[in-house]
């Protein structure tokens, strides 16, 4: 017997949210747009991935270039969801530092997750000068700031355990932080092998990408049904539509599909703004700066010389409340850049608010779902979206063909 998921919410799969408000910085333009054809009769294919996002994205071309036929759907315009309102820090530090973590999952699997990490922003990296996708890709260096998260004390700790596992991060003390970029803390992480983009440049010339090889990319599309089963997936859109695939890939970022265990999630509402180019007027050399704080503000450059500001994160998800915040909360975060660099020009000629996903130990849950034969979803990304959406590729990739990823554990639903 099928395992059937049905829903009358919306008539659609996952919930239907408002994932963010304003106008992101990637809105200003300098890349086309990529469209969606829509679905207009019955389709089948080896593999369906519901979400245009950066993980959808991820997905579909790996699985159109390893010959399977792909079909991804999307309520929305792709890239247009919580991609957009992304800032894009692609970075192998994971929310929660090394030696938090160890003490929650052991010091192995932390360590592991941490490499895993670091090896995700190599090969994104690798993936994105293959492909020759035009992202304002750039290699960068990054501090993390000493706060009531980590103590100076705590903070040299976390680097000795960073450099004993082969992570390139280099303790900094105030003086030498004062010397490199002007910030007056009492301590700092200095972490090679990170980077910046923009994440709606890179997610949309990845769905070129993949359709090219073959994956057909449908919106806007819900799904209304789902009956899964040892011999596949039927699905039926909210149009009445039938799709019919081997397997389904739900990449739905934080509007959660009905089936998908969410225990130990948890929505946060989060605000950004960028300010107009001042290419003469930025720190060092454009390090990616966030602090060990929650919530922690986090600064970084853009290609155009402006100065990205994001954080204020709160945990609740009610769209009407986070954006009713978004002039308080810039408020906030502008006060807090000037106190890092009180030269920054910190008016914001962008302003957004958004929607992510987080774990209790910010870590994703990636892999099969559990009482759903054949399905597969990603849940939780805190501040790794990019980072944790290369894994999900990965690991969901060999699952689809019945091979092993060495660390599908440490993020499978079960664990």
């Amino acid at each position: 017997m099928p395992t059937k998921f049905r829903t009358d919410r919306t008539d659609s799969m996952t919930e239907v949210r408002d994932l963010r408000t304003g106008v992101p910085v990637w809105a200003s333009g300098g890349h086309s747009t990529f469209a969606g054809a829509p679905l207009l009769s019955p389709a089948k294919a080896d593999v369906v991935i519901v979400g245009s996002g950066i993980t959808g994205a991820l997905m579909a071309l790996a699985a159109s270039q390893k010959g399977l036929s792909t079909i991804v759907i999307d309520r929305r315009p792709p890239a247009q969801g919580s991609t957009a309102a992304s800032t894009a820090l692609l970075q192998f530090e994971i929310d929660t530092p090394l030696i938090r973590l160890a003490d929650r999952v052991g010091m192995e699997r932390a360590s592991r997750a941490w490499l895993r990490c670091f090896h995700a922003v190599d090969d994104l990296a690798y993936l994105v000068r293959r492909l020759r996708i035009p992202c304002d890709f750039r290699q960068r260096r990054a501090l993390y700031l000493a706060g009531e998260t980590l103590s100076a004390v705590e903070m040299a700790e976390e680097g000795r355990q960073r450099e004993r596992i082969g992570l390139p991060s280099t303790f900094l003390s105030a003086a030498k932080l004062r010397s490199l970029v002007g910030i007056e803390r009492n301590a700092a992480l200095l972490s090679d092998h990170v980077a910046d983009l923009n994440p709606v440049r890179l997610t949309l010339g990845l769905l070129r990408r993949a359709a090219r090889a073959g994956c057909r990319i449908h919106s806007p599309v819900q799904l209304a049904e789902v009956a899964a089963s040892g011999h596949g997936v039927q699905m039926v859109t909210s149009d009445g539509i039938e799709l019919e695939a081997k397997a389904l890939v739900f990449a739905t970022g934080y509007e959660l599909a009905d089936g998908v265990p969410s225990a130990g999630h948890r929505r946060t509402s989060t605000w950004a703004f960028a300010t107009a180019p001042q290419a003469g007027a930025l720190w060092g050399n454009g390090e990616l700066i966030w602090e060990a704080r929650n919530p922690y503000l986090y600064l970084r450059t853009t290609a155009d010389g402006r100065v990205l500001v994001g954080g204020e994160d709160e945990d609740f998800s009610d769209a009407a409340t986070r954006d009713a915040l978004l002039p308080k909360k810039i408020d906030a975060l502008q006060k807090k850049a000037r106190q890092l660099f009180p030269t920054l020009n910190v008016d914001a000629e962008f302003a957004w608010a958004g929607t992510f996903g987080e774990s209790e130990n910010s870590l994703p849950s990636i892999g099969a779902i559990p009482g759903m034969p054949n399905c597969y979803a990603v849940l939780g990304y805190g501040g790794n979206g990019f980072t944790f959406a290369m894994i999900a590729a990965q690991i969901i990739e060999a699952q689809l063909f019945c091979q092993t990823d060495p660390d599908a554990d440490l993020f499978a639903f079960d664990r």
